[in-house]
């Protein structure tokens, strides 16, 4: 019997035009000023007029902070957090990808504490002494959850790597996944973070906190990024394909949350991410077939639900067959989304290997890893890459 604890304590707001219920959300939290924090892409794509007038018709004053970039930095957390001071907001609107919404709890915090930020980064729960500013977060992709996760990942530039804030207070009050806001995200977007997506579920099922509770939630989110990713891909207007993925995009994170931990896809991924300023969907999805292998040993029967779960007809393999048919069912996936990208594309020195191994284990994914890591086994899977 396994002694477990979850919590999911996101409102989560999902389904067409939900984006037109935020002014509500926002007057719930008492406040009547927010910033809102995205990135340029929004704004020229016209998504954040979506986002402004249901804040302007109840009458919430709004403060726009667009500077965020692809990899958020601490002196994009100072800066936002300086303005946000300034101009008296009380609370945060986050819209965007992951990098927006990650942000956005950086410069929650640095709103209400002095720092210095580094000081908060990898420091475990809840570090700053002051309560950051509320925040209502609006996905316009369906990969990466932030909008219901308690971490947010910040690019350190000087030490080349990339890190986490975490805490219950820069949990999002509110997420609203209003899929009329991801029609008009590019292919090769859409299939980075709805890998993405998948990623989340299957480590969630993999690692080590992994519970009955997170276990159901991510069959469930596994099953779903199945079902739709090809269509959201494929035909970008596929209002019930990209519902379903911000669906899945959604759970998977809470079930990660929930069973506490990532894994090594993860840890690998947001090293490369961090040292090279690399798109996070990508090197998830360059990384995922690696780290499945390596785990492969430590819950074959678990992989070959997976298998299932991704539409492999496992009527006629042993489990052992089931299992193992799961690294070329994600090579598959990833060629069917034009995921051709390998570590010599992404410009991944090999005598960079020893430093990023040595990231990769003090990732904070790396312990909850369903088997044992060491700076060794960083450097096999990292040469492997090359291969």
């Amino acid at each position: 019997m396994k002694t477990f604890k979850f919590q999911a304590r996101t409102k989560l707001i999902a389904g067409s035009d939900s984006v037109q219920q935020l002014g509500t959300e926002v007057n719930a939290l008492g406040v009547n000023h927010v910033m809102v924090v995205t990135d340029k892409g929004i704004v020229a794509a016209g998504l954040l007029d979506r986002v402004i007038r249901p804040l302007h018709k109840s009458n919430i004053t709004t403060t726009i902070f667009d500077q965020v970039e692809p990899n958020p930095t601490d002196e994009t957390a100072l800066i936002g957090g300086r303005r946000a001071k300034e101009e008296g907001a009380q609370a945060i609107v986050a819209v965007g990808g992951g990098s927006p919404i990650d942000a956005a709890k950086a410069i929650a915090v640095m709103a209400a504490n002095d720092g210095p930020f580094v000081d908060y980064c990898g420091a475990g729960g809840d570090p700053w002494p002051n309560t950051p500013l509320p925040i209502i977060a609006i996905p316009t992709t369906a990969g990466t959850g932030a909008e219901v996760s308690a971490a947010g990942m910040i690019n350190l530039p000087k030490q080349g790597r990339k890190v986490d804030i975490f805490g219950a207070s820069i949990l999002p009050k509110v997420a609203i996944a209003d899929a009329n806001l991801t029609i008009t995200l590019p292919p090769h977007l859409t299939a980075w973070t709805g890998v993405d997506a998948l990623s989340h579920a299957v480590e969630a099922y993999l690692c080590l906190g992994a519970n009955p509770v997170s276990d159901a939630i991510a069959e469930g989110a596994i099953s779903l990024v199945a079902q739709n990713i090809r269509r959201a891909y494929e035909d970008g207007s596929d209002l019930e394909a990209r519902h379903n993925m911000l669906v899945a995009s959604a759970m998977a994170v809470i079930a990660a949350s929930g069973a506490a931990g990532l894994g090594v896809i993860h840890s690998l991924a947001q090293t490369l991410g961090g040292f090279y300023d690399l798109p996070h969907g990508l090197t998830i999805a360059v990384c995922f077939a690696d780290g499945l292998a390596y785990n492969l040993p430590a819950l074959p029967e678990k992989y070959a639900t997976i298998a299932r779960l991704l539409g492999v007809d496992t009527s006629k393999m042993t489990m052992e067959e089931a299992a193992k048919s799961v690294i070329p069912a994600i090579r598959q996936l990833n060629a069917d989304l034009n995921i051709t990208d390998t570590y010599a594309s992404m410009k991944v020195q090999r005598d960079d290997i020893p430093q990023l191994a040595e990231y990769a284990l003090l990732d904070g994914c790396t312990p909850t890893n369903p088997r044992p890591l060491t700076h060794e086994a960083f450097v096999e899977l990292f040469e492997g890459g090359f291969y």
